[in-house]
């Protein structure tokens, strides 16, 4: 077959379907004037729906307000927020409010510590919300999974929940409008809480490889940190560090230790009145009770869960001579010595007790930190001695 050949078959074939697609363009705009000539269709409405949404003249408004930490200038944010989203829907009169949920200091990684937005979630499915406003897509979360699980369930209800995102100007309704950009930006959301994660994981480890990282010790028996961030010496709390020292070095096993602590009546770091032996070989085996710090012994692997797993991947950082000492660094030598060599058996040791009954433990975290714990079951004697240890420590100006 010759080229022209090729080229006329290929010609008529062309005009075939330009043949076809015009006579199928003709038998559609007939059809059309025959339904116009005999009254055209006629469209029909869907009903109205019954229910408490056509009911009710004003939407249910609640709003949603978080801030990540509990700095200063945060906690100004977050009541900005709030004092923002009450004048908002008070001055609508279309809107009544369906309440200002909260949730203070915490993170937007996961949901499962916000209680507040847990419990806006399940008002929303007891039929008690309409419409949600919140400042922007990272305070909604900051999880990609959890943001769309989240509006998926809030569209999914009878009737839907808008979400409102005040900074990006857009709603989700749920009928897919917005659906490819609120993916986009909880993207952006995610990554951006990672980054923000790793600059302050970055910044810890600095701050330990200078020996200038200022370690919790929430639940560290007799330290704690004063309103400079120092760390000091507990005096009421180190009697019972210096206890259990002196009586593993007696020869008493963690087990028999944590056994007289609980007959005593003195109170765990986590503030139980039971002391497993697992705490007691925890406070014997911790180096910041002879003045070292050993850094970064846990480190947090998934900032999505915040999750602390023991550290077998990254530097650890040692600092001797850090802080002031409980333990004789000789003794607690010695104390790794023996629990290196032991092994917990049958009880052969009678251990003395502490001595005065009187214990005052000290508050380390939260609204109440820097006070003490007082016990209404003193004697006037014992308080008369907790006013001696306080006065000590402000006479050496530690407090």
């Amino acid at each position: 077959m010759t080229l022209a050949v090729m080229a006329d078959n290929s010609f008529k074939s062309l005009e075939n379907r330009r043949g076809r697609k015009e006579r199928r363009r003709e038998q559609l705009w007939e059809e059309i004037r025959q339904n116009q000539g005999s009254g055209g269709v006629i469209v029909i409405p869907p009903p109205p729906k019954a229910g408490p949404q056509m009911e009710r003249q004003k939407l249910r408004v609640a709003a949603y307000c978080r801030v990540s930490t509990q700095e200063e200038e945060q906690m100004g944010s977050f009541d900005m927020q709030v004092h923002h989203f009450t004048k908002r829907i008070e001055g609508n009169p279309q809107w009544e409010m369906a309440g200002i949920y909260q949730d203070e200091g915490l993170s937007a990684t996961t949901v499962h510590k916000r209680l507040g937005f847990q419990k806006m979630i399940e008002d929303a499915k007891a039929g008690k919300i309409d419409l949600i406003l919140t400042k922007s897509i990272s305070r909604f979360g900051r999880n990609i999974v959890d943001i769309l699980d989240n509006l998926r369930t809030l569209s999914s209800l009878e009737p839907p929940v808008s979400v409102e995102f005040e900074t990006e100007g857009i709603t989700h309704t749920g009928d897919g409008k917005n659906s490819l950009l609120i993916i986009l930006l909880s993207a952006l959301a995610e990554m951006e809480s990672q980054q923000k994660s790793e600059a302050i994981k970055a910044g810890i480890r600095w701050r330990m490889a200078e020996g200038v990282y200022k370690f919790s010790v929430q639940n560290t028996l007799g330290y704690y940190r004063d309103h400079f961030g120092r760390l000091v010496i507990e005096p009421t709390e180190a009697r019972i560090v210096r206890y259990i020292y002196e009586s593993c070095l007696e020869g008493a096993t963690p087990a028999e230790i944590a056994e007289a602590l609980t007959e005593q009546g003195i109170a765990s770091p986590m503030h139980r009145n039971r002391w497993l032996p697992g705490t007691v070989r925890s406070i014997l085996k911790n180096e910041k009770y002879c003045g070292d710090a050993l850094m970064q012994k846990t480190y947090t692997k998934d900032f999505r869960t915040h999750k602390s797993v023991k550290n077998t991947d990254l530097n650890m950082y040692f600092k001797e001579n850090h802080h002031a000492a409980i333990i004789p660094k000789a003794n607690w030598l010695k104390v790794q010595e023996i629990l290196s060599l032991r092994r917990d058996g049958k009880k052969t040791v009678r251990l003395r007790w502490l001595g005065e009954k009187f214990v005052a433990q000290q508050v380390k975290n939260g609204l109440l930190k820097g006070y003490y714990l007082l016990d209404p079951q003193w004697t006037q004697a014992e308080r008369q001695q907790f006013l001696g240890i306080i006065q000590e420590i402000l006479k050496n100006g530690k407090g």
